[in-house]
């Protein structure tokens, strides 16, 4: 049964992306997504990284704010950072893809997806210590702008090294493909959200059905 808890929200301008994937690293990965059978990238540039980071709780809104006007006067080193962060994210996300509970896939981890996540990551973090990652470094613009790619990284290895005690599986609707933690406590949960994709697959269901009732 789904929670009617509070859902922290992206409010991107392609629309609302909602944060179900139950962890940092999971709505990052749910930022490529399928959307009215077309897949669209809901941060397309290193501003609508910014936008997004503060309700995966990546960043903090005064973090955000202070980045957005450093990336106003270093366009080029925050457009690489950018490409950085999707880079990570098509690693994750392809790791995922092998790693989901529900998928088709070989029992077993997959060795080589692992490996290339973690190559990932270790490229993201970079030489960045602890304290770089947790505090914005408003002195330097070059770490300040890195922060979101170190947090990113910083997300996915705590995926990865400390998986959760629930299976991540991927959403069984189609043309979605969105990750999230299993948190059902009865049958395994199928869609990223019932009022959306759990509601449309099962439209779909009826009006086949429904078709195959009068042919």
């Amino acid at each position: 049964m789904e929670s009617t808890e509070f859902v922290r929200t992206y409010l991107s301008p392609l629309g609302p992306m909602r944060m179900l994937g139950g962890a940092p690293a999971l709505d990052l990965a749910n930022t490529l997504h399928w959307r009215d059978g077309s897949e669209v990238d809901f941060i397309p540039t290193y501003q609508d990284m910014l936008a997004f980071c503060a309700p995966a709780q990546l960043l903090s809104d005064d973090e955000g704010h202070a980045l957005r006007r450093m990336a106003e006067s270093h366009g080029s080193l925050a457009g690489n950072v950018h490409l950085e962060v999707l880079r990570l994210r098509d690693v994750l996300k392809s790791w995922l893809t092998v790693s989901a509970r529900n998928l088709n896939h070989e029992i077993g981890p997959n060795e080589l997806a692992l490996r290339h996540v973690r190559e990932g990551i270790t490229r993201a973090s970079g030489t960045a210590g602890l304290g770089d990652i947790l505090k914005l470094k408003a002195d330097s613009a070059n770490e300040a702008i890195h922060l979101p790619l170190r947090r990113s990284a910083a997300a996915a290895a705590l995926l990865v090294l400390f998986p959760p005690r629930n299976d991540i599986r991927q959403c069984e609707a189609d043309h979605c493909g969105g990750f999230f933690i299993n948190d059902s406590r009865s049958k395994p949960r199928r869609w990223c959200s019932m009022d959306g994709c759990g509601n449309r697959a099962k439209a779909a269901r009826y009006r086949l059905a429904h078709r195959k009732s009068i042919a």
